[in-house]
């Protein structure tokens, strides 16, 4: 599925074409990188809440305006070391890899509606066990500028996602619905070069196991226009 999304991401380049103007009118490419650094949390019936030691996920992000008020996001990002847990016992050692595609529309200038989908992935460095949560997700994304140079930012996303695992005991599967919401400030250094600064949060419950997984924390980012 990383693949696939990957293919989108480049085909959006590809053929967006002359419908990007430069950063000059508002519209055009932004690419850079993007920052979480989040706790993850598990709550399982019968066993309470655990939660993991600070994580930070990184990677390439791209951002697509339009003329026309369409917009397009990805992001591609990983762990830069495991989540570990108070007790070593439970869940053990593991890497995230987070890849994400949105495609929007700007119904008004600081209201848009968008819909995509989200792959994220979890090893087990002890077992070598993954599992995964992916599916289409849509929202509503918020921009409310203050001057030229200060923005605030807000989104709302529902995830129809469905978990897949695998364990001692065979292969699992079930749906996995969720949200996952972000909001911040945007800064424009120079005309070509901005920063984010913000908070993300994101849950999804197993409709079977009523597991929930939660992931939390400060976001950090720094584009370059085109």
């Amino acid at each position: 599925m990383k693949k696939i999304l990957m293919g989108i991401i480049t085909a959006v380049l590809l053929f967006s074409g002359n419908s990007v103007a430069r950063a000059g009118d508002g519209t055009g490419v932004k690419a850079g990188i993007k920052m979480w650094l989040n706790d993850w949390s598990r709550t399982a019936p019968g066993e309470g809440t655990n939660t993991s030691d600070g994580v930070m996920l990184l990677g390439p992000a791209i951002a697509l305006k339009f003329r026309n008020g369409i917009f397009a996001d990805a992001s591609y990002l990983f762990s830069t070391s495991d989540y570990v847990f108070a007790d070593p016992a439970f869940l053990g050692k593991s890497g995230r890899q987070d890849a994400d595609f949105t495609l929007g529309y700007m119904v008004i200038p600081g209201f848009g509606l968008l819909a995509g989908y989200k792959d994220a992935t979890m090893k087990n460095r002890d077992t070598g066990n993954s599992s995964t949560v992916s599916g289409p997700l849509i929202g509503v994304r918020v921009n409310a500028p203050v001057d030229v140079s200060l923005a605030f930012y807000g989104g709302l996303n529902y995830l129809f996602t469905r978990f897949k695992g695998n364990d001692s005991l065979g292969a699992f599967q079930e749906d996995s619905p969720g949200w996952a919401f972000e909001f911040g400030i945007k800064f424009a250094f120079t005309r070509e070069f901005s920063g984010l600064f913000g908070y993300k949060y994101e849950t999804n419950t197993g409709k079977d196991s009523r597991v929930e997984d939660t992931f939390a924390g400060l976001t950090f980012g720094a584009m370059v226009a085109f």
